[in-house]
């Protein structure tokens, strides 16, 4: 039958290795040849399609691909059990070879989709499927610890609890419970109420019942033999292939998709074998241009569907003379400009490339809130030598609330006195950063173990104060003499960024012991890896010292951008 003008046969059988048969939409371009494939694997439903950032198949069969789209292991009209990655790897291998023999196939396929579609795509090509030519995964992690269940280090409940309870409905609505789909939408609609539920390995019958999975990523707060199953990267990098990664500044995946990339841009570069990342300035859900309420303006969505498209033109039909070789590997959008901007290389989130350094200051008044007296300083010297540490008091029942990492003022939470504030001198000249912060504070805890949570924002001359980047460290977990620890040196890895901090702005660096619920909060007193199995009477209060005098340096070093260029987008 045809729809959209181009050929569709609904629900065709793949059988695996196993027995179990998957089922598959196939959109292909009417009155053509054999032509290449595009495989899109995912568990909610062929009929969706990642269309909510993905152009319809359609649009893709028009432009000349076979499109084959598959319901995964138990999900949709599938077969078998659906455990959420675990089955990916050897199912996906499988789909591959079963689309490249297809009628119509010319044998050449390439994977696309985002998120889970996105994970699926590196799990099928970390088994070296040999029709496999290059695939385009989005917003996604190929470590599944590092960059997806705990991309700061602990269990990111706010991100995972709620999709739980969406893979928990559909599997209610497979199994024919009317009443589990609805209480599970219900939840889904207002996640806050299972956020503030605790502990948050108890109370949920429908995950036990629908998705037990999810047990098992919060129960596993280490690297261990079980992430090891679901980190496809060493295995893909022994024989890697033509890999495009799209990622969003505002994505809770962008650790994922950086971690990725950066693991292979050291790999040899030819025409032959070469990889590209592209970072928009996007939330999960859409690839928009108000992320935030900020308008990133009318080049926002970069030209995503035309450059994915052209990226398998090249390796699946061969159209090496479409200009992608000759680009820049790394191209994101910079919101201050409006512009995309291009470089040679992501820089290292890994090593201690050259920055550019701001020490914490004190002075005659404590740093509480963004009135007290907490600076930047360019130069060490230039903090007060005479200031007493500055203190926050963190309690575990009252969190600070930071919902999300899109650019939204964050100007009235810094007035709470929980918080240190650090701000800088307005600049004399524009400041290009690009990459991840690094943060080393020197500290002291009483009563943790603890949280030390900081967060950077851009201080405009109007007073909005626009979140840029956030991270976390646990402190204050050596043996403790009456409550009090030890001095010790917090290093914290912030979230990267790209921008260009215009003159007159200020940078402003917060420390408090929470950012609630993009950051599950620490309960105090126990270990992080502990706080799933925390109830409500386990929350207890901390208190942190921060020293900033010359001798006792604390400093943040922001990523340099050289050597880029801006383009069109």
């Amino acid at each position: 039958m045809e729809f959209g003008n181009v050929t569709v046969r609904r629900k065709v059988p793949c059988v695996l290795r196993d027995g179990v048969t998957l089922y598959a939409d196939i959109y292909r371009p009417a009155n053509e040849g054999d032509c290449p494939v595009l495989l899109l694997r995912q568990p909610y439903g062929r009929m969706i399609a990642s269309t909510v950032s993905h152009a319809h198949p359609v649009w893709y069969a028009s432009r000349g691909y076979m499109v084959v789209v598959q319901d995964v292991r138990g999900r949709g009209d599938s077969e078998g059990e659906f455990v959420p990655f675990v089955h990916e790897a050897e199912d996906g291998c499988d789909a591959v070879e079963w689309a490249a023999a297809l009628p119509g196939s010319n044998g050449r396929v390439g994977m696309y989709g985002f998120s889970y579609q996105g994970a699926a795509q590196w799990a099928a090509a970390s088994l070296h499927p040999e029709h496999l030519v290059a695939i385009a995964p989005s917003m996604t992690a190929a470590d599944l610890y590092r960059g997806w269940m705990y991309p700061y280090g602990s269990f990111d409940v706010q991100s995972c609890l709620p999709w739980a309870y969406q893979l928990a409905r559909d599997g209610a609505r497979r199994a024919g419970d009317a009443d589990a789909e609805a209480a599970c939408a219900r939840v889904m609609s207002d996640p806050g109420s299972v956020l503030r539920q605790l502990p948050y390995v108890e109370g949920h019958p429908l995950l036990e019942k629908y998705m037990p999975a999810y047990f098992d990523w919060a129960e596993h707060p280490e690297y261990d033999d079980y992430w090891a199953g679901l980190n496809w990267l060493d295995a893909f990098r022994k024989r890697p292939i033509p890999a495009f990664h799209i990622g969003g500044w505002h994505d809770f995946l962008l650790h994922g998709t950086i971690r990725s990339y950066e693991a292979l841009q050291g790999e040899e570069c030819s025409r032959e074998l070469f990889h590209r990342l592209e970072i928009g300035p996007w939330t999960h859900i859409p690839w928009g241009r108000k992320a935030g309420g900020v308008d990133n303006g009318p080049d926002a969505d970069g030209n995503m569907h035309l450059r994915q498209v052209r990226w398998f033109d090249y390796w699946l039909k061969g159209e090496r003379d479409n200009g992608l070789f000759e680009e820049s590997p790394v191209r994101y959008f910079e919101p201050t400009s409006g512009r995309w901007e291009e470089a040679d290389s992501l820089p290292s989130v890994s090593s201690d490339g050259a920055g550019k350094r701001f020490y914490l200051s004190g002075s005659e008044i404590p740093a509480n809130g963004a009135l007290g007296g907490g600076g930047l300083k360019e130069r060490p010297e230039a903090a007060c030598g005479a200031a007493a540490p500055d203190v926050f008091v963190y309690d575990a029942r009252l969190p600070m609330p930071l919902a999300s990492t899109v650019p939204a003022d964050q100007s009235v939470r810094q007035d709470r006195y929980e918080i240190l504030v650090y701000t800088g001198d307005p600049l004399r000249e524009e400041l290009h950063l690009f990459g991840s912060p690094k943060l080393s504070v020197r500290c002291q805890v009483m009563d943790g173990p603890t949280d030390l949570v900081s967060s950077l924002t851009l201080l405009l001359p109007g007073g909005e104060a626009r979140f840029l980047s956030a991270g976390r460290a646990e402190i204050g977990a050596a043996p403790q003499e009456d409550g009090v620890g030890a001095w010790e040196i917090a290093e914290i890895e912030l979230r990267p960024l790209a921008i260009r901090c215009p003159a007159g702005s200020s940078l402003r660096l917060e420390l408090t012991g929470s950012g609630f619920p993009l950051l599950m909060r620490h309960p105090n007193g126990r270990p992080i890896a502990t706080a799933v199995r925390a109830g409500s009477g386990d929350l207890k209060i901390a208190a942190v010292a921060v020293a900033s005098k010359p001798d006792q340096a604390s400093w943040l070093e922001l990523p340099l951008a050289g050597g880029r260029r801006s383009m069109e987008g």
